[in-house]
C-alpha cells in the first residue's frame, strides 16, 4: 500500500521554519556576506565606510522597530527614545563613573529593555491610537528631561563629549582607521538581523503575528495579549538600546539633538520604505536612506525638500515598500508562468502520441 505523498495544504496562520531558505533568509544572508566584503573593496574610503556604519547602525534600530509595527502590530512611537537613553546610560556610566565601555553595550540594553517594560506596563493595557498617543508623549517628554538632567550628567544641551571609544587589545579604536568599527558594528548589527528573524519565524513569533491578525482567535487559544505584546516590546528595546550604546562611542557626542524631530521622521521612512512587516526590508530602507540623505546634502536648504518628494514619489509607486515591491514582481513572474504552462498543456495533449 503506497502511502499518500500529497502535500498538505499551508494553513493562513502557518509560519515557514526558520532555518529553510527561502526569500527571506536569502536576501538576510546576502545582504550580510555583501557587507562582510565590502571593506575589501573599499580600502581606504573612510567617508563612505562611516555612511555603511551609520546605516548599519539604524538598520539594526529600524527591525527592532518593525517588530513592533510590522508584526506585534503595536504603535510604539517612543522608539528613538530607547535609543537615546541607550547611548546616555553607555556615555554617563563610561565618563562619569569610568565604566569600561564595552560593559557599556550591556548598560545600553538593559536600559533600552527595562524602559521598554515600564512603558509597556501602563500603554499595553490599552489599544491602538492610545498606545501611540502614550509613547510618543515619552518621546516628547524626554527631551527636555535631558536638558535640564545636567545635575545628574546628562550634560544639558550640549550632552556629553568626548566619550571614551572601545578598546581591543590595548589597542584604541580611533576613526582615522574605520575597519574594526565597521566589523563591530556588522556584528551587532547581523545580532539584531538574527534575533528579529528568530523571533519572527518561531511559536513565539506565529503568538504575536496571530494577535495582530485575529486578536480574538489568538485569546480564545490560549494566548495571552499582555505577555506576549510585554515580551516582544522587551526584546525590541533592547536591541535599540544596545545600537545606541554604540552610536554614543562611535560618534563620540550624544545630545538631546538625536531626538529631533528629523531623525524620528528618518527612521519612520527607513520602515516604510523597506517594507512594513517585510523582514529584512526595513535594514535594507535605512542604507537606502542615509546614502540617499547623505547625497542630498549638495543641495542644502532644499534637501529636506527634495527627500520628501522621493519619498511621496516612492509610497505611491511602492506602497508596501521595497519588499512588498519584490512580492509584487515575484507574484507576476508567478503568474505569467502559470499561464504560460496552462496554455501548453492542451497542445500537449492533442500533439502527443496516441493509443
Amino acid at each position: 500500500m503506497k502511502r499518500d505523498r500529497t502535500p498538505v495544504a499551508a494553513l493562513p496562520g502557518d509560519r515557514p521554519k526558520a532555518l529553510r531558505f527561502n526569500r527571506q533568509n536569502g536576501i538576510t544572508l546576502g545582504l550580510v556576506v555583501i557587507l562582510a566584503l565590502l571593506p575589501l573593496a573599499l580600502g581606504d574610503s573612510t567617508y563612505t565606510m562611516r555612511l555603511l556604519i551609520v546605516s548599519m547602525i539604524w538598520g539594526g534600530v529600524a527591525v527592532a522597530w518593525d517588530l513592533l509595527l510590522g508584526y506585534a502590530g503595536i504603535f510604539n512611537l517612543g522608539q528613538i527614545g530607547f535609543f537615546a537613553l541607550g547611548a546616555y546610560a553607555s556615555a554617563m556610566l563610561s565618563q562619569n563613573a569610568g565604566l569600561n565601555p564595552w560593559w557599556g553595550l550591556l548598560a545600553g540594553a538593559a536600559v533600552g529593555a527595562v524602559l521598554a517594560v515600564l512603558l509597556g506596563l501602563p500603554s499595553l493595557r490599552m489599544a491602538g491610537i492610545y498606545i501611540a498617543l502614550l509613547t510618543l508623549a515619552f518621546y516628547e517628554v524626554l527631551g527636555p528631561l535631558l536638558t535640564v538632567g545636567q545635575a545628574v550628567g546628562t550634560g544639558g544641551k550640549r550632552g556629553i563629549s568626548p566619550i571614551e571609544p572601545y578598546s581591543i587589545g590595548g589597542h584604541t579604536l580611533s576613526s582615522g582607521n574605520q575597519v574594526p568599527w565597521f566589523y563591530l558594528a556588522l556584528g551587532l548589527f547581523v545580532l539584531c538581523l538574527v534575533v528579529c528573524y528568530f523571533a519572527i519565524n518561531s511559536r513565539f513569533g506565529a503568538s504575536f503575528i496571530a494577535l495582530h491578525d485575529s486578536e480574538q482567535f489568538a485569546q480564545s487559544l490560549g494566548i495571552s495579549r499582555y505577555k506576549v505584546s510585554l515580551l516582544i516590546v522587551a526584546i525590541s528595546g533592547t536591541l535599540t538600546g544596545l545600537m545606541g550604546a554604540f552610536y554614543a562611542h562611535y560618534t563620540g557626542v550624544v545630545s538631546p539633538r538625536i531626538l529631533g524631530l528629523e531623525v524620528f521622521i528618518y527612521l519612520v521612512v527607513m520602515v516604510l520604505l523597506g517594507g512594513v512587516g517585510k523582514f529584512p526590508g526595513p535594514a535594507i530602507g535605512a542604507f537606502v536612506v542615509i546614502f540617499v540623505s547623505d547625497w542630498l546634502r549638495a543641495f542644502e536648504n532644499f534637501r529636506l525638500l527634495i527627500f520628501g518628494a522621493l519619498v511621496v514619489a516612492l509610497v505611491m509607486l511602492a506602497p508596501r515598500g521595497l519588499m512588498g515591491a519584490l512580492d509584487s514582481v515575484q507574484g507576476f513572474v508567478h503568474h505569467r508562468r502559470g499561464r504560460h504552462a496552462a496554455a501548453e498543456a492542451p497542445a500537449a495533449e492533442t500533439d502527443g502520441p496516441k493509443p
